[in-house]
C-alpha cells in the first residue's frame, strides 16, 4: 500500500528548506575535512603525503623550514599545517608576473 502525500510548499519555503540542507551538508563537509586535515602524522606519513623521501623531511626539520611538533624526542606533522606549507610555496607563472607587472606599471606611470 503506497501512501502518496503532496504538500504545497510556497517558493519561501523552498528557499528555507533549500538553505537548512545546504548548511547540513556544508556542516557534514567540513566535519570530514577538519577531523582529516587536524590528523597528526609521524615522520612516515608527513614524508608519504608531500612525497619526500624520510631523511629529507629531517633536513626540513633540522633547518626549521617545515611546520614540526616534538614531544619526547617524537616528531609530530600536523597534516593542515603541512598542506599550509606546501601551498605556501606557490611559485607564479609567466602570465602571472606579467599580469602583476601591467597592473603596477598602468597604476605607476612614470610620466
Amino acid at each position: 500500500m503506497e501512501n502518496n502525500q503532496f504538500y504545497m510548499i510556497t517558493e519561501a519555503g523552498i528557499k528555507v528548506l533549500t538553505d537548512q540542507i545546504t548548511e547540513k551538508i556544508l556542516q557534514a563537509i567540513n566535519f570530514s575535512k577538519t577531523s582529516d586535515e587536524d590528523a597528526f602524522l609521524n615522520i612516515d606519513e608527513a614524508a608519504k603525503l608531500i612525497d619526500l623521501a624520510k631523511t629529507s623531511v629531517y633536513g626540513l626539520v633540522h633547518k626549521n623550514k617545515i611546520p614540526y611538533h616534538k614531544k619526547s624526542k617524537r616528531l609530530y606533522f600536523l597534516k593542515s599545517e603541512i598542506l599550509d606549507w606546501v601551498k605556501s610555496g606557490k611559485q607564479e607563472s609567466k602570465s602571472e608576473l606579467e599580469i602583476r607587472a601591467n597592473e603596477y606599471l598602468s597604476k605607476n606611470r612614470l610620466f
